[in-house]
């Protein structure tokens, strides 16, 4: 072997290799998932990650952000405009707290049930209602932070008050009624 070759400053094959297809997989995951990148851009665009941190009082993660987003468009079609009118409120009074945005609205304000919708949906981690509703995150929803590192969240279910009705009738271990 020539010492050229043996220097740390050379550029192996390998390391030429791996480069390229390094280089490679990040332009494939670029192009196999452009619609990813695009709903992440309009979860950023829309700023709902900087509502969702001033209504609950604290940082977001921008997954899950970009999760309850995508989720309450789809559950309520007129969203991405009920956001928006909430955003320029917020910037154009510009509150320090959220307590004070909800003493300048009124109960029954649209601006307050948007962010009642958003409140809502990042702390019991479920998007809609009944039946409709889709579970985005629940052991990372904001109800559980209270007792974070105290309480283990149970890690089944189907989300909070998941558990099926009481059964009609007790069965004996024969399968009969008693």
């Amino acid at each position: 072997m020539s010492a050229v070759n043996s220097s740390p400053r050379s550029l192996s094959r390998r390391r030429l290799l791996q480069g390229m297809a390094v280089l490679s997989l990040s332009a494939a995951c670029a192009t196999l998932f452009p619609v990813e990148m695009a709903q992440a851009r309009e979860g950023v665009e829309s700023n709902f990650s900087a509502v969702s941190a001033f209504l609950v009082s604290r940082p977001v993660s921008p997954v899950l952000s970009q999760r309850y987003y995508q989720a309450l468009q789809r559950h309520f079609k007129d969203f991405p405009q009920r956001l928006s009118a909430l955003d320029d409120y917020l910037a154009a009074h510009a509150f320090t707290h959220v307590d004070s945005f909800l003493q300048a609205v009124g109960d029954n304000d649209p601006l307050r049930q948007t962010a009642a919708l958003i409140i809502g949906s990042w702390y019991t981690g479920v998007v809609g209602e009944g039946a409709e509703s889709e579970l985005i995150a629940y052991s990372d929803a904001m109800m559980y932070l209270p007792t974070k590192g105290i309480l283990v969240v149970p890690s089944y279910g189907g989300g909070p008050d998941s558990w099926g009705s009481k059964p009609a009738s007790r069965q004996t271990n024969k399968g009969v009624t008693a």
